[in-house]
Order: structure tokens, then sequence, then C-alpha cells
């Protein structure tokens, strides 16, 4: 009888024990993020400092081409996407008619940088021009100065299936197909890689991945002194600075012939620059983790971060100071 009752406890136990760790799992502490390649250094700094203030809330990131992100959002497989662009009308309302309801907001604007190897003489392209590169008109250095390499101008992409990609094909060709002088490598690492071994490249990438530079290693305390007193924005300095140690440069662009610009955050905030792109935060989600995410990234702080990435704040201005000196 002893024995029946010590196996009933038993049971009772185990059968206890299951309800609470299924009841466990069953709630969600994670929001699952897919981000295009081309913001990975703005995503994760915001992800780092969300996860420091809650740290029960875990956030599972992806970084991918854009166009994986959206099948991964429409296959239910991500809550949240970073990508180049809003969703169209027709997303949206596909979005809608499998019972989910999408939101987007953006969050910055972002710029493309334009970077060759340090022994290639040119300095500056014009939109012109670079149209005609990226079209396969134009296919030698030497077509655009003459005092540049007799060398076939090779573009490097990071992947064909990214927000790069797609802007560079919309923006500048209006969709139309690349030159086959368009290639892409994989990673926006190898095509610092390919720039920096082939003076005959040139390569498309995010300005962050050029400017971040903030470090998260900080004591609580530390890192929100930090996001309340530091509002600093990222100055050309900062993007040279980078340049050097990647043994590359940055092409200057113009807009018309008169001055080129580099893609420095105070040209992107005058639209002195013109290769610019919104960045989109988007999510099926309203409540939970990804909703949490999603206020965090639009909030003060998280719009704060963003501007310590080089990238323009779609909701924090940045402060720009003209110093004249004595003549």
């Amino acid at each position: 009888m002893k024995l029946k009752i010590r196996s009933a406890i038993v049971c009772a136990l185990v059968a206890l024990v299951s309800f609470t760790s299924c009841t466990e799992r069953k709630v969600s502490v994670s929001a699952t993020v897919y981000c295009d390649d081309s913001f990975k250094n703005i995503i994760q700094q915001e992800i780092d400092v969300f996860e420091y203030r809650l740290p029960k809330d875990h956030i599972l990131v992806t970084y991918a081409p854009q166009k994986e992100a959206l099948e991964a959002l429409f296959n239910r497989e991500a809550q949240v996407v970073v990508i180049g662009r809003d969703l169209t009308k027709a997303e949206k309302e596909k979005l809608e008619a499998m019972k989910l309801k999408p939101r987007s907001q953006k969050i910055a604007v972002d710029a493309i940088a334009l970077i060759v190897n340090k022994e290639n003489p040119v300095e500056q392209l014009s939109m012109k021009e670079i149209s005609e590169i990226l079209a396969g008109e134009t296919q030698r250095w030497n077509q655009i100065q003459p005092d540049a390499p007799d060398r076939r101008i090779n573009v490097i992409l990071d992947n064909e299936g990214s927000s790069l990609a797609f802007y560079m094909r919309d923006s500048l060709l209006h969709g139309k197909a690349f030159g086959p002088n368009v290639s892409a490598v994989g990673s926006v690492g190898s095509v610092f890689e390919a720039v920096k071994n082939d003076a005959a490249n040139i390569g498309v990438i995010g300005v962050t991945w050029l400017t971040a530079n903030l470090s998260l290693d900080h004591s609580g305390s530390e890192l929100d002194s930090y996001l309340k007193n530091d509002t600093s924005a990222v100055n050309g300095q900062d993007i040279n600075d980078r340049m050097d140690a990647a043994e590359v440069k940055t092409i200057g662009v113009m807009r018309d012939r008169l001055y080129p610009y580099r893609p420095y955050q105070q040209y992107i905030y005058s639209g002195e620059y013109p290769l610019t792109r919104p960045i989109y935060l988007v999510t099926t989600s309203s409540a939970g983790v990804p909703s949490r995410f999603y206020a965090f990234v639009g909030g003060v702080d998280g719009q704060r971060l963003i501007m310590r990435t080089g990238v323009l704040p779609a909701r924090v201005p940045i402060d720009i100071y003209e110093i004249k000196t004595a003549e």
C-alpha cells in the first residue's frame, strides 16, 4: 500500500514538473529577427543594448540578404525584419490575408559608400558615370580619367539579393539588369578584400561598415550615462581612419559636376550626398519581445545608438557645428 502511495506521489511530481516545463517553454522570451547583411553593424548594437536593458528578452538574429529576410517574414520564420525599404501595398495585403498585422517604421537613412583601392587615382564619380559603369557602358578606368590605368572596371557587390544590389539596380538603372562587369562575392568583408587586392575593383557597401565605432563593453551605469550624454555625430575623420585601416578609400559622388561629396553624416543630413536610402524595421507582432524591440529601436535610446553608427537616425536630429577661424 505504501509503495502504491509513493508511486502516485512520484507520478504526480513528475506530471507537475512536466506541466511547469511545458508552460515555461510556451512563454516566449525571444524574438526572431532577420536583418539585411548591410545593416549588421547597426542592429547588432541595438540588440546588445536591448538585451542588457531587458535581460529576460532575447533576440535570435540572422543576417541575410534582403530577399531572404522578406521570405522569412512571409514564411512566418521571422517576427521582425530590417530591410532597405518599406513593405509595398501588395506585401502588406498579403500579410493581412495571412491574419498578420504588419507594422513598419523608418529608423534611419543610410548612405551607400563606393570604395576603391588606394592605388586607383580616381577620386570622384558623377551619378551618370556610376550608372554607366553599372550598366556596362563604361568598362575601363581610363575612360573616366585619362591618367587612370587602362584596366577593366569590376563592380563588387556583397550579394545578388541584398538591399544594396536592389538599391543600385532600382535607383540608378531603373530596374534594368547590371552589366557583365558587376559581380557578387557573398559578404561585405569579401567586398573589402576584393578591393584591397585588386586596383581594378570598385566596391559597394553600406556606410556603417566604415563608421561603426561604438564599444558596448561598459557596465550598466556607464552605458546609461553614455546614452544620456553622448549624442555626438560621426564625422569624416572617423571614416578616414577606418579607410586607412582597411587600405581602401572612398569615392566622392557628384549629383552634378559642381562638387563631390563623401558619405559623411553631415552630408546625409543635408541631402548633398546623393546615394542614400531608408532603413525600415518591420514586425508582424503586436506584443511580447518583438513589439518591445520594435519600440526600443524607434525610441530615444535606440535612435541615439543609430547616430553613433554614422547613418542618420530617423527621429533624433543631429547637431552640425560650423567653426570659423579668426582671420
